[in-house]
């Protein structure tokens, strides 16, 4: 049993269904409460949903473009499934994608559910790293200016969007040091 199972591909469907949860879903999902001393409007109630949904569909986009080529990009059992069905996967191959994509999907969810709170060092920390990570990704895998505007969108969307440790040198230069060592190390 998996003996002719592709490895890489399972690797990119767990890492792939990761960056969707970590990025996509929790932008949607996240949204900020409303409280008597800092009551939320409608207007930013949708402002903030229409950028969660935004992430949420270019990470999809990003996804799809950065590893189709290498697995097909399912990042769900809903896709997975109906492909082994049609039998243009193997049934080990199918268990693994699945496995793949619940183990990304959980892992997704449990960093970004231990995460310390926005205003922390720790937390910008992490978000440069991952978000570095995202980006990275997609330059080596794609060319594509419109993947790698998104992607750049996706990251900065979320928390920390300085994925170019020269900007950050830059700005540490001229003095303004506000998070500066993370985009660095990130």
């Amino acid at each position: 049993m998996f003996e002719k199972t592709n490895w890489k591909t399972i690797s990119a469907e767990l890492l792939g269904t990761f960056f969707l949860v970590f990025f996509g879903v929790t932008a949607v999902i996240n949204s900020p409460n409303s409280t008597e001393e800092n009551p939320i409007t409608d207007e930013f109630m949708l402002i903030f949903a229409l950028k969660g949904l935004i992430t949420l569909g270019l990470t999809l986009m990003v996804l799809v473009h950065i590893l189709g080529p290498v697995s097909g990009c399912h990042l769900n059992p809903v896709i997975t499934i109906p492909t082994l069905l049609s039998g243009k996967m193997s049934r080990d191959d199918a268990i693994a994608y699945i496995a793949a994509q619940i183990i990304g999907a959980t892992t997704g969810f449990a960093l970004f559910n231990q995460l310390p709170s926005s205003d922390s060092e720790l937390y910008v920390m992490i978000f440069a790293m991952i978000g570095t990570t995202f980006f990275v990704t997609s330059l080596l895998t794609s060319q594509d200016p419109a993947s790698i505007g998104a992607t750049l969108f996706v990251v900065s969307s979320n928390v920390f969007g300085d994925v170019n440790p020269v900007v950050s040198l830059g700005s540490m230069i001229v003095g303004d040091t506000n998070w500066v060592f993370f985009g660095i190390v990130g």
